[in-house]
């Protein structure tokens, strides 16, 4: 008799052994190479730690099911195939329901109406947040099988071995097993079994039927394609480009939702309610409750994640990566390191202040971050000539007439690249190498308590987002296919001007962190008139030859944002600094804040709006809480122009 212990563990040993050897294959498909594999024989299902970035498989399972090494693989592969994305867009996977909080509000609406015309409003069966919630699940159910059906397709894309025919069939016999058959999808409700059709077509080739339905939606037309093949095409094309939720739920919102929403209100329209008996509701035909939450589309036999686990699995992701962010903004565990600085603790409890005070803006510029950074690759139309197919183009038939002559006698033009044709590749932008961008702010002794206020929060958060963007930049800097950093500085001006922030070289954090604070904590409006023009004059007098001819040739870019509560002391010499910076390819803007006259608006628009093509200047008056984002809404609209050129 085989000793099963012994089995197991022989098992064990050896699957450690082939997963050792697909370590770089799961490496590039996961783009983790720090995920750890490790069998547990106790497991009934897949479970992820990202704590500790460990993958437990389901070993016994394995081996009832008597899995072959593709078999194995395909399954931790449809497993994490959504992982990268996770990693990179947690906190939209896990807000995905104020995303489509207008849809939910929408069906809640339609159903609690049809209630109404029942007079069932007052029942306590139909309350209305039991139909929310009933709205919500139902909602989320859709995202999380087209989620499902995206893996899938993932995994056929990145890996063509599953595409063979006796691959796929395995893994057909695999979906048979757990019940993802054309029954299992005829017993649902219209709308439901509509999302999990998906799957079903691209298992099994055939398309269900819709008994009692208006018009089947698999037998529509998008742009003249069938309707499967539009969604699949589109899908496969966002995976291609390496593309995820951010595109996938828009695509989805427009395109597959209508038909879901559709399909659901017939369902809504054709249930009959009846009054709640001693607080136990009936409803259609006299069967259960439609607005019961329960679990009725699960699979009992799978090996994946469960809807709740990959909820957990994205908490623990955000709460670590709020413990790095945390970490980085900790600087109270840096006390000794920045006291060499001459940061006090006073002085890091104020920037923390300020700093906790603009969480919610720094969080919307590190979604915009990602998101410039996605799009800064993509698919575009490249002609190419010298082609054996496509469009006849008469300069290469001048150049290969010899040969076409020679083909002409023989009747064969198969090989002549006479031809040229529009393909679709996949291109990053050239971007430059070094972005450097300068904050110059009034420091006189106008600015009062409320602008020193707008002025801290808006460089606090603006230095502090720069800092992510160059951290996202890091990671990232595979699939832009290339290096940059982006370096901030901090001028302050009055009677006089000094640096009180650096460019600072990325190694050089302790420095970066205290020159940050600096910048935050002494602007106190302490520093006399105001000679704007000076400090502007400085930062050109900056720039050498050299820096000059890579501003001109695109290899750099370097930006100046001014913001000062009144008129230039010395508008002529302002004017000129200006003038001279934007002579040197430098971009320049100012910000006027504060409460404002006829007088210093004249002397304002004179500096940084007369006499250029578009104007440099904005004023914010006397709302200046406005400040901190408008001034990150220019950095980014910047930045955007840079990456999306």
């Amino acid at each position: 008799m085989v000793d099963e212990q012994a089995l197991i563990e022989e098992s064990t040993k050896h699957c450690e052994k082939f997963l050792q050897k697909q370590q770089r294959s799961l490496a590039t498909f996961t783009k983790d190479s720090s995920l750890i594999y490790i069998p547990d024989e106790k497991l009934e299902r897949f479970r992820l730690d990202s704590a500790k970035g460990i993958l437990y498989l389901p070993l016994a399972r394995f081996l009832d099911k008597n899995l072959d090494e593709n078999q194995m693989m395909w399954h931790i592969y449809y497993e994490l195939a959504l992982y990268p994305d996770w990693r990179k867009e947690t906190r939209m996977y896990l807000n995905r329901k104020k995303y489509w909080q207008k849809e939910i509000d929408s069906m809640t609406n339609y159903i609690l109406d049809r209630i109404k015309k029942e007079g069932l409003e007052k029942d306590s069966a139909y309350e209305s947040k039991i139909i929310s919630n009933y709205v919500r699940k139902e909602v989320l159910d859709l995202l999380y099988s087209l989620d499902k059906y995206v893996s899938f397709l993932r995994v056929l894309q990145l890996c063509p071995i599953y595409r063979d025919e006796e691959n796929f069939e395995k893994i057909i016999l695999y979906m048979k097993e757990i019940g993802k058959t054309v029954e299992w999808i005829s017993e649902m409700p219209k709308h439901r079994a509509f999302i999990n059709s998906f799957l079903i077509i691209e298992l099994y080739k055939i398309q269900p039927k819709f008994e009692e339905c208006v018009e089947n939606p698999f037998h529509r037309k998008i742009f003249n394609e069938p309707f499967f093949d539009f969604v699949r095409y589109q899908l496969m094309r966002q995976i291609n480009n390496e593309q995820g939720i951010m595109e996938r739920d828009p695509f989805i919102k427009s395109f597959i939702f209508p038909a879901f929403k559709e399909l659901w209100k017939q369902e809504i329209d054709e249930m009959i309610f009846y009054k709640s008996k001693e607080g136990k509701e009936e409803s259609i035909k006299g069967g259960e409750n439609p607005f019961k939450q329960d679990d009725i589309d699960e699979v009992q036999e799978s090996l994946e994640f469960t809807y709740e686990e990959v909820e957990r699995i994205l908490e623990e992701m955000l709460e670590q990566q709020d413990q790095m962010v945390s970490s980085v903004e900790n600087m109270m565990n840096n006390k000794m390191d920045l006291e060499c600085y001459g940061i006090s603790q006073g002085d890091q409890q104020l920037f923390q202040f300020y700093s906790n005070k603009m969480k919610k803006e720094r969080e919307e510029m590190r979604q915009f971050w990602k998101k410039l950074i996605g799009d800064a690759k993509e698919e575009i139309s490249v002609k190419k000539d010298h082609e054996i197919k496509g469009k006849l183009d008469i300069g290469n038939l001048i150049n290969f007439y010899p040969d076409f002559i020679e083909a002409e006698k023989k009747g064969n033009y198969k090989n002549l690249p006479i031809f040229n044709r529009y393909l679709l590749e996949s291109q990053t932008n050239i971007l430059p190498e070094r972005i450097e961008i300068s904050f110059v702010i009034d420091n006189s002794g106008s600015m009062d308590s409320r602008k020193i206020e707008a002025a801290r929060k808006a460089l606090a958060v603006t230095l502090l987002s720069i800092d992510d963007f160059n951290r996202y930049l890091k990671d990232n800097s595979e699939q832009l296919n290339q290096k940059i950093e982006v370096l901030s500085e901090t001028w302050f001006f009055g009677s006089k001007y000094y640096t009180v922030k650096e460019f600072n070289h990325k190694n050089l954090q302790e420095k970066e962190k205290s020159e940050i604070i600096h910048s935050i904590v002494r602007l106190d409006g302490t520093d006399g008139a105001t000679d704007d023009g000076s400090c502007l004059k400085e930062i050109s007098n900056r720039i050498t030859p050299r820096q000059a001819r890579e501003l001109k040739k695109g290899n750099q870019i370097k930006i100046v944002f001014q913001v000062t509560d009144g008129a230039s002391s010395f508008p002529g010499l302002a004017k000129e600094a200006v003038e001279e910076l934007l002579s040197k390819n430098v971009e320049v803007y100012g910000f006027q804040i504060g409460k404002n006259n006829q007088v210093n608006e004249k002397v304002f628009n004179f500096v940084w709006n007369e006499g250029y093509k578009e104007p440099h200047g904005v004023i914010i008056g006397e709302e200046v809480e406005k400040l901190p984002r408008e001034l990150l809404k220019a950095v980014g609209k910047n930045m955007k122009s840079i990456f999306n050129n």
